[in-house]
């Protein structure tokens, strides 16, 4: 246990710890490699057990859970997940990805402390061969991972189920069996009960031909990443999640491909697959101006000009007029539109294309837009002459899926148009007037 301990200290030293506690082998005995590091290294820790609302036994577990921290003394914190699964998305899947995001969102800040062990392991180096995973899926879970999610530590790799169970035999603590973990139409209990036997009866050593892949999976994963890396630099921005397609290596199939995976999963993507991979391939090979999206988890990948951007979908508002005054705001859709008065003199000040772009009107409201045909013609002020709509977002280089979330903002009373959106200002609202205006558009 100190020898753990001490592993994750030497990791992440000083760390607080949060554990992903189900009340089962495994969690169990991670919290209590927790309890050994706040020990020896006055580490602070807490867990986190997750309420699936699928079990009848979820208030067994919970209770177990309950009376293991009360008795270490580690605080406890019990989210109720709410998970959505169907059209395409199995249990197990949709499991998964709410347990971790409430997990990750419990340990914001601190290193999240799983259970995962070495059965586990060969599992999913199975699992990841059957789903047709690269290099990177099949080298398996590291004992420390840094990623955009944060630190996820895995101290029990090196330990199987049955010296888990030893362990805490010995130390005397007791744990819960999870009766789904016996379910057969779930894919890892299939590999655990019936394939996993089979393999190990007429390859004894098959555990550690399989772990020894992921390890050097894991290897030549890491070199082609270092690869990536170099070429990413060139043309990816992982702050606003672009790829520019003018620098990347298009006629390099294998560095690209490893520059996608790179790009993908660095924005906050799990492990994406090689199909995920080859249509983004086909994305960057495309037409510059086709309106395809390519759903990637919870975000979209989408190509404007010679740019990939990974953006998250919204609902935009419905087309139509809307009033909106001074120091009010406006939710239409996903969106929420705020009507700021500010100085002239800030007014008078501020760059065409920024989010301080002010307009000017005669009174403190303006009419919002939605749904402008494309044949409408703006005269931007820094034009000399007029231009239709669908012309000046492409001049503005506003993406097309943006397109739907910028407005024709009018004066309520002459209805000229005075700007467009957080785009530009026309002729018409660089006149300075009484007041002097700005629009805001964030998530609601």
């Amino acid at each position: 246990m100190d020898e753990l301990a001490s592993r994750i200290n030497q990791a992440v030293p000083g760390t607080a710890l949060v554990v992903g506690l189900s009340g089962g082998a495994d969690s169990t005995l991670a919290l209590l490699v927790g309890c050994a590091a706040r020990t020896l290294f006055g580490c602070a820790l807490s867990a986190v057990h997750c309420i699936h609302g699928l079990d009848a036994d979820d208030p067994l577990w919970l209770a177990h859970c309950q009376e293991l921290c009360r008795k270490l003394k580690v605080p406890l914190t019990t989210p109720k997940l709410h998970i959505v699964y169907g059209h395409g998305v199995s249990p197990e899947d949709a499991s998964r990805q709410e347990r971790y995001r409430a997990l990750l969102s419990a340990a914001q800040g601190a290193a999240l402390l799983l259970g995962h062990q070495a059965d586990d392991q060969t599992e999913n180096v199975l699992l990841m061969l059957k789903r047709g995973a690269g290099p990177g899926g099949l080298s398996g879970m590291r004992e420390v991972t840094h990623d955009a999610r944060g630190v996820i530590l895995r101290p029990l790799l090196g330990l199987d189920k049955a010296q888990i169970e030893e362990i805490l035999q010995a130390l005397g603590y007791d744990f819960v069996y999870d009766i789904s973990n016996s379910y057969l139409k779930f894919e890892r209990n299939f590999i655990r009960l019936k394939v996993l036997p089979l393999l190990r009866e007429r390859f004894p050593g098959i555990d550690g031909s399989l772990r020894r892949s992921a390890r050097l999976c894991g290897f030549e994963h890491e070199l082609a990443l270092r690869q990536a890396r170099a070429a990413a630099a060139q043309c990816v921005d992982f702050t606003k999640r672009t790829l520019s397609l003018t620098t990347a290596p298009l006629d390099d199939e294998p560095l690209l491909l490893m520059l996608l995976k790179l790009y993908l999963e660095e924005a906050g993507q799990d492990t994406v697959s090689y199909n995920t991979l080859q249509a983004a391939l086909i994305l960057c090979r495309g037409s510059a101006d086709q309106h395809t999206s390519l759903k990637i988890g919870s975000l979209f990948l989408r190509r404007f000009k010679n740019r990939l951007y990974l953006v998250a979908g919204y609902r935009p508002p419905p087309p139509g007029r809307y009033r909106l005054q001074a120091g009010e705001s406006l939710t239409l859709g996903e969106l929420r539109y705020t009507l700021v008065a500010v100085k002239a003199a800030e007014g008078s000040a501020v760059a065409p294309g920024t989010l301080e772009l002010c307009f000017y009107t005669d009174t403190p409201e303006v009419m919002l837009w939605f749904g402008a045909p494309g044949s409408l013609k703006l005269h931007p002020q820094t034009r000399v002459h007029p231009r239709e709509l669908k012309k000046l977002f492409g001049e503005y280089e506003i993406p097309w899926w943006e397109r739907a979330k910028e407005c024709v903002i009018e004066d309520t009373h002459s209805g000229e148009a005075l700007a467009l959106g957080q785009s530009f200002v026309t002729k018409k609202g660089s006149e300075p007037r009484q007041w002097a205006l700005r629009l805001e558009i964030q998530p609601k």
